[in-house]
């Protein structure tokens, strides 16, 4: 009997040493996944330096940990094994593994120990955007982790990739919803990969676009990456200027377009955006769920108060469950169906800023609704055409001639910042400085910001003696097209036509990097 009793006894503890080291083992590998998921890498690579087994569990943690640090090789190693390929979860990493070392192989690496910013170029001409990269995102990162009293660990982690099939390979981005909806930045596996404005005719908003991405990051690490899409991207579309002084043409119209959607049915949902606002059907879809969820969080912000979205990210990162209903109710006492009326109730009440439509009810399918409309359209037409003849003549030489095109496509479109800069660069470049000075106009004789266009102001600016007013043009220039030669340059070119017998000597910036970007966007020579 004593011995059948022992024997119980010793097999009850042997059960419970087992029961005890399997939770032991399941808490480290949380610990390990969680560390990963918010950003805290060091951490991650401590706990499993630190266990005394190995396991498929752990060698995935492994993998994961690599792919967050950037090194595609050693995660597609590890996930090559049978047993992971036989999982989706495992197949589908060593997927992103395999597609991210093909496009990264013989890539350039660059650190910027001071700044802590790690900067991945799959383009090694892309080298002289690096010291405006870090820039950027070393101010953004400064700024957002006092806005949401989230720091971001170093190094902040950057991606320069070439295309949407590069940015596709290094983050599983699905290439269709790339190209349907004109992403060229994604936020995923603990970095920013960005395409090179390089690939961009006429560049992009490249520093906003980083500065928005890193939200995704802070965010993601506060809320252990379970806060909702709305909210990640309404923060992130509301903070995306934030981080610097404003701008001209920083004014929104997220609430009118908002707006419009509801009224029109056209309204995407808050929460009805799929896995991802990239992952929409069409660029103007994309553009009305943008506007949705920047001005519910803007509505939201105003109601609860800041703190309230530090208490939401909070209760976000200790909840376990999937939604945000809790977390939101918990924090202000509604759910989330219940703020969407309020706010589409406060929409649908505020007064339409858009202009009434002219009169003239529809005509047929394919026409015009109005005289109004039906002149504008030939305007735009004739301008275009304008533009394009202009640009074939300035590039052979004929400024003057030129120039005399140009005049005719700003009579068609004398609000188009892009025509107005080809009609001032014209006769710049034909030696009429006091007409080029007119067809460029001001700020309030243009419809939108226009990188070569500002980076002409700045030049004029300079010469005026206004050398603060002209630094702020050049930067909003470079911050739109940077390896455009005229933003570059500060407003110059090489000249196309020769003064008095012989070209003119080309000029170049006197501070080190922009004379490199200078440099560059004259190799590069991208065309209008």
């Amino acid at each position: 009997m004593k011995q059948a009793v022992f024997l119980l006894v010793l097999m009850a503890s042997i059960l419970l040493v087992d029961a005890t080291q399997a939770w032991q083992q399941r808490t480290r590998l949380q610990r390990i996944a969680d560390a990963i998921t918010e950003l805290d890498l060091g951490e991650a690579q401590r706990l499993l330096d630190e266990a005394d087994h190995d396991s498929p569990a752990l060698s995935f943690e492994r993998a994961r940990l690599a792919i967050y640090r950037g090194d595609c090789d050693t995660a597609a190693a590890i996930l090559s094994a049978p047993t992971y390929s036989s999982t989706e979860q495992g197949a589908s990493l060593g997927r992103l593994a395999r597609s991210c070392a093909g496009a990264t192989a013989a890539a350039t690496v660059i650190r910027d120990h001071q700044l802590g910013v790690w900067v991945r170029l799959q383009d090694e001409r892309d080298r002289v955007l690096v010291p405006l990269l870090v820039n950027v995102a070393a101010r953004a990162r400064q700024s957002f982790a006092r806005v949401l009293g989230v720091e971001l660990p170093r190094p902040l982690r950057l991606e320069i990739v070439r295309d949407n099939y590069s940015l596709s390979a290094v983050t599983g981005l699905p290439i269709e919803a790339a190209e349907t909806t004109g992403t060229v930045a994604v936020a995923r596996w603990g970095r920013v990969s960005m395409i090179s404005p390089r690939a961009m005719p006429h560049g992009y908003p490249w520093e906003d676009t980083l500065a928005h991405e890193i939200v995704h990051l802070v965010l993601s690490r506060a809320s252990r990456d379970r806060a909702p899409l709305w909210l990640q991207e309404g923060i992130a579309k509301r903070l995306e200027t934030r981080w610097r002084a404003e701008r001209p043409f920083d004014v929104s119209s997220y609430d009118e377009v908002a707006r419009t959607a509801l009224l029109s049915g056209q309204s995407v949902g808050i929460d009805r955006l799929g896995p991802s606002i990239a992952m929409l059907p069409s660029p103007d879809t994309a553009r009305i769920a943008y506007a949705e969820v920047a001005s519910f969080m803007n509505y939201w912000i105003d109601e609860s108060g800041e703190p309230a979205l530090s208490l939401l990210l909070a209760d976000l990162r200790g909840t376990e469950t999937a939604g945000a209903d809790s977390a939101m109710q918990s924090v202000t006492g509604y759910e989330l169906g219940v703020w969407v009326e309020r706010w589409r109730r406060q929409l649908l009440s505020r007064p339409s800023n858009a202009s009434s439509p002219s009169g003239g009810g529809p005509g047929g399918e394919g026409h015009p609704r109005s005289l109004k409309e039906m002149t504008l359209r030939a305007k735009i037409g004739e301008a275009a055409r304008r533009v394009r003849l202009g640009d074939l003549l300035f590039d052979r030489g004929h400024s003057p001639e030129a120039a005399g095109q140009f005049d005719l496509a700003v009579a068609a479109a004398e609000n188009e910042p892009a025509v107005r800069w080809r009609a001032a660069r014209a006769r710049l470049d034909s030696g009429e400085a006091d007409q080029a000075r007119e067809r460029l106009g001001q700020e309030d004789d243009i419809s939108s910001a226009h990188g070569a266009w500002f980076a002409l102001r700045g030049r004029f600016l300079r010469q005026d003696g206004k050398q603060e007013d002209a630094q702020a043009s050049f930067l909003l220039g470079i911050a739109l097209d940077p390896l455009r030669e005229d933003v570059a340059c500060e407003g110059h070119w090489m000249a196309r036509s020769a003064q008095g017998g012989s070209a003119p000597k080309p000029f170049f910036p006197a501070e080190p990097t922009r004379r490199a970007l200078c440099k560059e966007a004259r190799l590069l020579n991208r065309q209008d």
